[in-house]
């Protein structure tokens, strides 16, 4: 064998290293690309989950002071009001107080007109607690919460339909933070579970 087939066998064998090396970059690349991909995706899931735990404890947080002191009735989209606060417009519902005589013990306010006291199971229309810039930004159908305040009943918070249940008891308080707790539980659940397969799948890669 001559020194310049040597040599020539010696480039070939080079330069098909070279390229091993190049593809096996590449491959380890391209496979670096799923741990991070499931990582990320975990975090984002968990993230979602704590945001959702988070908002639920708001929740219960803020309707906590009502429980078992407050009422819940339906109301029907009937037109919109300017805001007393901003430029904005409130909603205006019609529905019917409660059956219950305790409403009749103190004068009702309805953010309408001057508060006066109702009878029990009177049709009424009161406004709603939402801010929009015109009626799409409204629910058709609504729940209003009510509660004395100050010697007054009103209308403390308006929700989509079915958003206060039955109404507000130290029971659904509960269950609502019971709720926020297994969302958090399951946000850090799912952002520690792909960072493990993430790291899983880096170390098989490698």
């Amino acid at each position: 064998m001559t020194e310049e087939t040597t040599d020539r066998q010696d480039t070939f064998f080079a330069f098909d290293d070279e390229q091993e090396e190049r593809d096996g970059g590449r491959a380890r690349r391209s496979i670096a690309w799923k741990p991070t991909a499931v990582g990320l995706l975990g975090l984002l899931l968990g993230l979602v989950l704590a945001v959702s735990a988070a908002l639920a404890w708001d929740d219960s947080r803020r309707l906590a002071g009502y429980a078992d002191r407050s009422w819940v009735i339906s109301g029907q989209y009937q037109d919109l009001t300017n805001d007393l606060q901003t430029k904005t417009y409130n909603p205006i519902y019609r529905g019917a107080l409660p059956a219950d005589e305790a409403v009749t013990e103190q004068p009702f306010d309805s953010g309408l007109a001057d508060p006066r006291v109702p009878e029990a199971g009177e049709e009424i229309v009161f406004r709603g607690t939402q801010t929009g810039s015109g009626e799409r930004d409204f629910h058709r159908e609504a729940d209003a919460l009510l509660a004395v305040e100050e010697g007054t009943l009103q209308v403390v918070e308006t929700a989509a339909a079915g958003e206060f249940g039955e109404g507000v008891t130290a029971g659904t308080i509960a269950w609502q933070r019971v709720q926020a707790g297994l969302l958090l539980l399951a946000g850090l659940g799912a952002a520690g579970y792909g960072v493990w397969i993430a790291r899983r799948l880096y170390r098989r890669g490698h």
